[in-house]
This record gives C-alpha cells, sequence and structure tokens, in this order.
C-alpha cells in the first residue's frame, strides 16, 4: 500500500501540530514552510481535519490550527479516513468484479487473503497515535528540542 500526497501531507501536518500541541495555533504558513507542504493544499487538508472535529480552527491575528484533541487521542486511521475518505480494500484480484460490497463476495479467489491484509493495516492504522508518531522520529525531536 502506498500513501497518498494527500494522506502524507495530512500526517506531516497533524504531527507538527502534536509537537505544539500545548503551544499557541499555528497558521497555515507556518506549517507549510516548515513542513514543505504547498499552502494552498494544507489549507484544504486542515479543512477536511477541521470538519471531523480532528483540529481547531482560529481566525484573527492570533488565528491558526491546533489540534482539537490531545495527540494520544488521534490515530493515524483518523488522519487517513479524514482525509481520504473510507479505506478501499488493500488488494483486488477480481477488479473487474469490484464493487461496494466486494468485501463479501464468496466467489472472490482472494478473499481470505485480502481480509487478513486490511485488518492488520487497520490495526497499524487505528492503533498508532500521534503521540507515537510524534515522539518517537529522532530528528524530530531534536527539532523539537532546539527551539
Amino acid at each position: 500500500m502506498k500513501l497518498s500526497t494527500r494522506s502524507s501531507y495530512g500526517l506531516r501536518a497533524a504531527i507538527a501540530l502534536a509537537h505544539r500541541f500545548d503551544q499557541p495555533a499555528q497558521t497555515v504558513a507556518v506549517l507549510a514552510e516548515e513542513n514543505a507542504i504547498p499552502r494552498r493544499y494544507l489549507e484544504q487538508i486542515l479543512n477536511r481535519l477541521r470538519r471531523k472535529g480532528l483540529v481547531e480552527a482560529n481566525r484573527g491575528p492570533k488565528g491558526g490550527y491546533r489540534l482539537a484533541q490531545p495527540p494520544a487521542r488521534i490515530t493515524v486511521g483518523d488522519i487517513v479516513r479524514a482525509v481520504e475518505g473510507d479505506l478501499e480494500p488493500v488488494l483486488c484480484s477480481q477488479p473487474e468484479h469490484r464493487s461496494s460490497d466486494c468485501r463479501t463476495v464468496s466467489q472472490c479467489l482472494s478473499r481470505r487473503l485480502c481480509h487478513q491484509l486490511e485488518n492488520t493495516l487497520l490495526t497499524v492504522l487505528d492503533g498508532t497515535t500521534l503521540e507515537d508518531l510524534a515522539g518517537s522520529h529522532p530528528v524530530l525531536v531534536s527539532l523539537r528540542l532546539e527551539r
């Protein structure tokens, strides 16, 4: 599986906000520059995260974005679903039969394998929080300590 650019940018921005959870809201300009994300694209992503209740937006001179919940309560799965929508099946050996109910099609030759892969992926996405990611990356930790 490959994360889309939208998901990668969404995670990058969410991790940056997790690092600054106890600080004032961050502007889109700062988040975009520090995380190498095109500003207009980041605005769209942050709006999706806001609509799902994962970030809060404040207007005005001291406005910006911040996480709406502690980083320990937001999972990678929350971020990916907020920016992508429902996750598609991980693997499909019969794309010609793919439909909204493809997870239950009894004729699917690889249904069991697909189901195992999907469950494993969802376990990782839903079992990994922003706090896990924000606290575990040595480069990010060193950058955070230098500021």
